[in-house]
């Protein structure tokens, strides 16, 4: 027989948990059901940077306070302990292959401002987990693992979950199990999305690396597979250590060979990798739709990823976990005192207004097309030769895409004398992304599995 509560919420990362907070503070009855066994245990390739933290990103600023050791949202009026150790990021560069540079701020200058200079703040994910489910469990939130949910059964008042030969059941359900939601599918939200490829990713935690900089973030592309790869590098809050991840949007980017030119074969990246030692292997592989624009039906509620195009970063999934979870506590509210209902729509709203409109999908996916448009290693190496001037300090793929649209106004004269076939090509960059990505997604159509 399942047991009931106010409220089931499936997926422990950083959306479930804040989710489970808000709900557990305001008083309801909450389980936390989360696939893994041990939730504190990062089990999938993350940058674990916090984006943007000097920029508004989905309508709210996120800090960290270095005395009180705590990560907040400025707006939202939340915040949770963080007791492990953080790494500034003080600006981010992109590379060309053979390693023309794009700059989003210059470190030498961002250092000089302190906190209030960095672009993004790298922690640990595991210790941050760890915060956080001490949090949801003094809220009284009740936590179980090693629940693989299967199934969901909406009804007219209650919602019934089940999983790993158990069942729970709710007044309302918060899916936030991630960008390759098993909800999402079963209740019917991904019908009428836009399929556009998969992010396939692998990479290692790795410590003596020779960087230009230590605290920035840094990014590269090749064009050695029959799909273009790309490189990221985070770093991490521990010193002479980093996050190295090395992705593709496409199954036919062979990563082993992705990461074979950075670390062994490119003249200009290879010394940053001469002495690199792995300490931990991670990998992990997301569907990319369009979003969903009702992220409510049936008493289910999408928050974080779930709902997403690949995902929300972890900022953005801190911030819809936390409005989910309080979204629903007014619905209960609501239910309780017979009033109207207006927290799940005011929910909803925000979602649209704040994710739909303001940070559009297309703008998120634009980050990755100039390899695509541009086609060839000699057309980004002369475009990125171009570049004179920092572009301004960001970590915010919403902000840098305009950024870049500025940018290349200004190139557009000297392109037009130089290379004006060049023109025609990043002309694409106006197209819509489901034709940018084409190819990607022919790569991956006969994997799909959207239902």
């Amino acid at each position: 027989m399942a047991k009931k509560y106010d409220l089931v919420i499936v997926g422990a990362g950083p959306s479930g948990l804040l989710a489970a907070k808000a709900a557990g503070l305001a008083g309801l009855s909450v389980v936390l059901l989360e696939r893994k066994s041990d939730i504190t245990r990062l089990d999938r390739m993350c940058g674990q940077t916090l984006v943007s933290v000097n920029d508004y990103y989905f309508d709210d600023l996120v800090y960290y306070n270095r005395q009180g050791k705590s990560i907040g949202f400025i707006k939202n009026g939340f915040s949770f302990a963080y007791d492990g150790p953080v790494q500034g990021c003080n600006a981010w560069h992109i590379y060309s292959p053979c390693g023309n540079r794009m700059p989003f701020g210059l470190p030498e200058e961002t250092r000089k401002q302190g906190d209030s200079g960095m672009v993004g703040l790298a922690y640990d994910k595991e210790i941050l987990f760890r915060c956080l489910l001490e949090e949801v469990q003094d809220a009284g939130v009740e936590v179980c693992s090693g629940i693989d949910v299967s199934g969901v059964e909406s009804m007219k008042d209650r919602v019934k979950v089940s999983g790993s030969g158990k069942a729970f059941e709710g007044s309302y359900l918060i899916a936030a199990d991630g960008t390759n939601s098993r909800i999402a599918r079963v209740c019917g939200f991904n019908e009428g999305r836009t399929f556009y490829s998969y992010l396939l990713c692998r990479g290692s935690h790795m410590r003596k690396l020779d960087l230009p900089d230590p605290d920035i973030l840094l990014s590269g592309i090749t064009y050695r597979t029959p799909a273009p790869g790309f490189m990221f590098i985070f770093p991490r809050p521990y010193e002479g250590e980093c996050s190295v991840a090395f992705l593709a949007l496409d199954p036919r980017a062979d990563l082993e060979k992705v990461e074979r030119f950075f670390t062994h074969e490119s003249p200009f990246f290879l010394p940053w990798f001469k002495n690199a030692e792995s300490t931990r292997q991670l990998a992990s592989a997301q569907y990319i739709y369009s979003p969903v624009k009702e992220p409510y039906k049936g008493r289910v509620l999408l928050a974080g990823d779930t709902g997403a195009c690949q995902e929300l970063e972890n900022t953005g999934a801190m911030i819809s976990g936390w409005k989910a979870g309080s979204a629903i506590a007014a619905a209960v509210r609501e239910d309780r005192i017979g009033i109207a209902s207006r927290g799940i729509a005011d929910y909803v709203q925000w979602w649209k207004a704040t994710y739909i409109e303001k940070c559009p999908h297309e703008a998120y996916l634009m980050n990755f097309a100039l390899p695509y448009v541009l086609d060839t290693e000699e057309d980004l190496n002369y475009l990125f030769s171009l570049i004179k001037e920092p572009l301004p300090p960001c970590w915010n793929p919403y902000a840098a895409i305009g950024h870049i649209g500025q940018l290349m106004q200004g190139l557009i004269p000297t392109i037009q004398e130089e290379r004006p076939a060049m023109l025609q090509k990043l002309a694409k960059m106006s197209q819509p992304m489901s034709q940018v990505l084409a190819e990607a997604t022919r790569g991956c159509a006969p994997r799909m599995e959207l239902k």
